[in-house]
Order: C-alpha cells, then structure tokens, then sequence
C-alpha cells in the first residue's frame, strides 16, 4: 500500500470538485477524507441553530505534494 501524505484542505463541494478534476487530468493518485464539523449558531430569541460543514482534505503520494499543490493553485506543466 502507498503511503499518501496530507495535501490540501477545502470547505465547499465546488472547491473539492475543482482539485479532484486537476488531479485526475493530470493523473496524480489521490483519496479525499470528508470530515463532518457541527457548529452551534445563536441568534438573539431563538436559542441555537445548527448547520454543518464538511471539510474535504486531499492525500496525496509524498513525492507529488509539489506538483499537486502547485497545479491546485493556477500553475501549468508543459
């Protein structure tokens, strides 16, 4: 088994729709873990309201963290 290495961590679908597309056009293995974060909000009267959010952090192989994080953020191979 490869070991993977923690590559990027994003808040919303789109973004996570986003890396997964450049990693797979640029054929870079990876697994997303999606961990579920409740949050308490207050509002003055009505007590708390509760929403989620979800993180989506990447894993990627070691020796491909550069090249992922450098195509997540806008860069191009030739």
């Amino acid at each position: 088994m490869v070991r993977m290495t923690k590559c990027i961590t994003v808040s919303t679908a789109a973004e996570k729709e986003r890396i997964l597309n450049i990693l797979v056009e640029n054929n870079i293995p990876y697994r997303v873990k999606m961990d579920n974060v409740n949050q308490s909000v207050s509002f003055s009267g009505f007590g708390g309201v509760n929403s989620v959010k979800i993180s989506y952090t990447f894993y990627v192989k070691k020796d491909q963290v550069e090249e992922a994080l450098f195509l997540i953020r806008g860069g191009t191979l030739s």
